[in-house]
């Protein structure tokens, strides 16, 4: 298990361990559920159903092995982090899942401090998520809506009018601060981890950045695997524009206008909008919870080899790489192609024609804005959210003071080859 101690890229660590052939590894979400349902709710059934997922999977098959990427530690693990509940249930996990191996990433306090800063004022503009109606965007189209949007000029409003165009540290709630200084109580939880766990490995995040081949081959000569698919070990994966396309998926909504057109031209009904379109109004009303008049299809956009692999927000399944000149900026400043990912339970709702007939909207109507919108908020966090140097505050004071002698205690373990990768 990689524990995510504070700010160390977990969906790295994801991403890359769920690439092994011989890991089966469940979504950092779906774990992060366990936890906090079995800590403050005390409701085990996630847990059980963890461990059924594990077995049927395994299928005693001795060449594989089971990992978790522990997402959430600060947040659903309960403080004092060294709490009886706490204990109990990481023992309980221990002998349910066998796991006798846990990788501990140690960061810089300075940059754990800045980086969880960043994110916290980040959070306070809104998670990465583009403003509803800034040059257009939006969260739910309507295909009807936007048929004739190539005819329209691509408006770009003033971002003042969406978003503050000053903020720092004094504009966060007390809880954000508070939860910036727990990520430094470092020793407390190794010591939390190391009451548990035979075997807890320290090493430095710098490492990750500088060899990444290395950590995870050293990771596997100590769990048991081995390293076959290096493949995204070296694709950016958590930085800022990475977070953009994470935030902003969307939903296409074909309504009863768009669909009249479409049969008109001869472009038939998927299998499962036929099914629906049968289902009475009321029931699809209470069970789906949507207009039953409109059929919906969820999108995003990533990194193509990520498309298959993770499933934090769901499976996705790729329909489309994004052409030239389409994306330009993105492609740039990600190092990758860029895919078009369709939710796999609507996929299937929907035929290829109709498919077909939404990428070319995509294209023609989401990505422009999009992408417009992907350059101002990409130079707007990092000239007016984030900040670049520690300031010279009382919450980093207050960090520090708080947290110190936690890290001079980690380095004193850190010094006994014992616990080092």
């Amino acid at each position: 298990m990689v524990l995510n101690t504070g700010r160390v890229a977990s969906q790295y660590f994801y991403l890359n361990l769920k690439l092994q052939p011989n890991i089966i590894i469940p979504s950092r979400y779906e774990f992060d559920h366990v936890v906090k349902s079995h800590i403050k709710r005390r409701y085990k059934r996630p847990l059980n159903n963890l461990v059924k997922w594990q077995k049927e999977n395994l299928m005693g098959d001795s060449n594989k092995n089971t990992g978790i990427v522990f997402h959430s530690v600060r947040r659903n693990l309960l403080y004092p982090i060294n709490s009886s509940r706490n204990k109990s249930f990481l023992e309980e996990l221990r002998d349910k899942l066998e796991i006798d191996t846990i990788f501990f990433p140690l960061r810089d306090p300075k940059a754990v401090f800045l980086s969880e800063l960043n994110r916290q004022l980040a959070r306070g503009v809104g998670d990465w998520v583009f403003p509803n109606g800034l040059n257009d965007w939006r969260k739910n189209w309507t295909m009807s809506d936007w048929n004739s949007s190539e005819d329209q000029e691509l408006i770009n409003h003033a971002l003042s009018s969406f978003l503050p165009t000053t903020i720092d540290e004094t504009n966060l709630k007390n809880v954000s601060k508070d939860f910036i200084i727990q990520t430094g109580k470092i020793f407390s939880l190794f010591d939390l981890f190391v009451s548990v766990f035979d075997r807890v490995k320290i090493f430095d995040y710098k490492d990750l950045i500088t060899n990444p081949e290395s950590v995870f081959e050293k990771m596997g000569k100590h769990a048991g695997f081995q390293l076959s698919n290096s493949s995204l070990l070296k694709t950016r994966l958590n930085g800022l524009a990475n977070r953009f396309m994470l935030y902003n998926s969307f939903s296409l909504f074909v309504d009863k206008h768009t669909q009249k057109g479409w049969n008109k031209s001869g472009i038939g009904l998927g299998n499962g909008g036929k099914f629906k379109l049968k289902m009475g109004f009321v029931q699809r009303a209470i069970i789906e919870k949507q207009n039953p008049l409109n059929r919906s299809c969820r999108f995003k956009f990533e990194i193509p080899d990520v498309i298959p692999v993770c499933e934090d927000w769901g499976k996705f399944q790729q329909v489309s790489i994004i052409p030239k000149p389409l994306f330009n900026t993105v492609k740039k400043i990600i190092g990758s192609e860029i895919a078009m990912g369709v939710h796999v339970d609507d996929l299937s709702n929907f035929s290829q024609a109709e498919m077909d007939k939404m990428i070319q909207f995509i294209y023609r109507t989401v990505v422009p804005r999009f992408e417009s919108n992907f350059q101002i908020m990409y130079n707007y966090y990092l000239e007016t959210v984030y900040y670049k140097v520690i300031p010279s505050t009382s919450l980093y004071n207050k960090f520090w003071k708080d947290c110190k002698h936690e890290y001079d205690k980690i380095k004193v373990v850190m010094s006994d080859p014992a616990h080092i990768l």
